[in-house]
């Protein structure tokens, strides 16, 4: 095969020499095309990684040739092995990603629950995979990151609070958890959140995809009251890297507004109730419920409410 100069490395033959493929190299041993398969398609070789981009694309075409000339190599070790390492890499570069609204306090804690479940009709497409979680603050900075190993028809709960530095745990209001999956399939295609205390829990769910897209229209929070049984706090997740704004808009049941604005740094996320955007909202909507309005509908972004019972000391969630 031709190598580069700057190589130690080659299957043979030297940089000046000429690939030939008339019918007298077709005594060539099996064994020493696939070295040189091996060597193309970076199996084994330390040297493939650090190449420059051109000779990648030299090493690509040589490792085609030679397939193309020993078609049985397809199925070789090596050249499954270089293909699953492409593979793997493809999945880590473009992953099927959930993004989330977390908190971590005294009050309100977060645990995700993620499966790799396999479907009926393809279960030969579920394998062990890998799902990296990172979570953003408020401002949209990164706070923590792991990398969780799922097997074949396993699920892995993760606390959120667990993955934060000591110094952050029971001390971000408001912030934004990414999961990529890095696999082939995710059979159930969904994650799961809980947000819980020591008297009670509430979820939601959210599904894996390629994308996460706006929508047309607004979000509307429907039941809106504010009184010491049923606090209603808002939570948002801005989705994008440029900044988020929204008018929130409050109407009684008369059709009275007040109107205030939302206002998220990219990847950013806040965590408000009724009384922290409006004044006096329980006045304005004496005792009746209300509804509520999201007027950004040009950009990506998660929208929950939450119902506090001080009371009681539990929440319910529900997402828009």
């Amino acid at each position: 095969m031709i190598c580069s100069s700057s190589m130690d490395t080659c299957s043979g033959l030297r940089s000046h020499e000429r690939l030939s493929w008339r019918a007298d190299r077709r005594c060539v041993d099996d064994r020493q095309a696939a070295s040189a398969c091996q060597a193309s398609c970076g199996a084994g070789t330390p040297w493939l990684p650090h190449v420059g981009h051109g000779e990648a694309s030299v090493v690509a075409l040589i490792a085609r040739q030679v397939l193309e000339r020993y078609p049985r190599l397809r199925t070789s070790w090596a050249v499954r092995q270089a293909s699953a390492w492409r593979e793997r890499r493809s999945w880590r570069a473009h992953p099927r990603r959930m993004a989330s609204w977390y908190c971590d306090t005294a009050e309100l804690r977060t645990r995700l629950i993620v499966s790799n479940l396999e479907l009926p009709e393809a279960a030969h497409l579920c394998a062990p995979t890998s799902i990296l979680v990172t979570l953003l603050d408020s401002d949209g900075l990164q706070i923590a990151q792991t990398r969780v190993q799922l097997a074949r028809n396993a699920s892995a709960v993760v606390e959120l609070g667990e993955l934060l530095p000591r110094r952050l745990r029971a001390a971000v209001a408001s912030g934004q958890v990414v999961a990529d999956f890095e696999g082939p399939q995710l059979g159930s295609s969904r994650a799961y959140l809980h947000w819980y205390n020591d008297r009670g829990l509430t979820s939601s769910h959210e599904k894996f995809g390629l994308t996460l897209p706006a929508v047309g229209g607004y979000w509307a929070v429907p039941d809106v009251r504010d009184s010491e049984d049923y606090r209603v706090h808002l939570a948002v997740t801005n989705l994008e890297t440029q900044t988020y704004v929204s008018e929130v808009t409050l109407k009684d049941d008369e059709g009275h507004a007040l109107r205030a604005q939302v206002w998220l740094p990219p990847n950013g996320s806040r965590f408000v109730s009724l009384g922290e955007l409006f004044q006096n909202p329980n006045g304005f909507l004496h005792d009746q419920p209300g509804v509520l309005y999201f007027g950004n509908n040009s950009q990506a972004a998660m929208y929950y409410y939450f119902v506090h019972n001080a009371r009681l000391g539990t929440w319910r969630a529900q997402h828009l």
